[in-house]
Formats: C-alpha cells, structure tokens, sequence
C-alpha cells in the first residue's frame, strides 16, 4: 500500500490548487469578450495549461522526487525532500523542466478545449 499512496499528499497539495486555477484562467479568458468565439476555446485553454502548471512546478518537482528513489528510498518527508533538493540545487533545480512542461500544457490544453468547443457546438447543433 506504501507504493501506491507514496506521495499522495503532494499530489492533492499540486493538483487542488492547480485545478482552481486552470478552470479559473479557462473562464477568464474564453468568456472575455475580447476573442473571437473560435479563437476562445483555443487561447482559453492555453492560459489554462500555463496557470495549472506554472504556480504549482515547484511543489510537482518535490512530488515527483518523493514518488521516485531520490526522496522515497531515505523515507523523506516533503519539506525534508524540499530541503534537500534546494541544498543540492538552489531555488533553480525547482524550475528544472518548466520550459517544455508548459509548451506541452500549451498544446495539450489549447486542443482539449478546442475540441470539447467544437464536440459540444455540434451536439446542440445535431
């Protein structure tokens, strides 16, 4: 059971933030006024991937580190891990990755919305 709930507590302490703040960006600037409505879904969902992931990288990167051998294998709390991380790497090794991770969340999100835009407009069509 430790294998499976290794880490748990960061994941919830990554993903509740991260998911206030992803439908909150959507919201903000799909419902703007200020796009064109097949612009919307697109750059909505761009914000959405950026403003889940940016403010929350720091704490995915200690999750990540408890979930593998690096923290998980000495038994490391999350601040011990937070700690340790930040004595071998600085403020730095917590942003270590962001670039291709929000260039991804970019993509992905901007197609998700998109689509679900384009799904639902043509089920209240059909």
């Amino acid at each position: 059971l430790g294998a499976l709930t290794r880490g748990l507590g960061a994941t919830l302490l990554r993903e509740v933030p991260s998911y206030m703040l992803y439908f909150g960006a959507y919201e903000a600037v799909a419902s703007s006024g200020l796009l064109p409505a097949g612009l919307a879904p697109l750059l909505g969902g761009a914000a959405a991937g950026v403003a889940s992931w940016v403010p929350v990288y720091p704490i995915d990167v200690v999750k990540t580190n408890l979930q593998s051998t690096t923290c998980a294998g000495r038994g490391e709390s999350f601040g011990a891990c937070a700690t340790r991380l930040y004595r071998a790497g600085g403020v730095g090794i917590f942003w270590e990755g962001i670039g291709p991770k929000v260039l991804r969340a970019i993509v992905n999100h901007a197609t998700t919305f998109y689509v679900f835009d384009l799904v639902c407009a043509r089920a209240l069509v059909g």
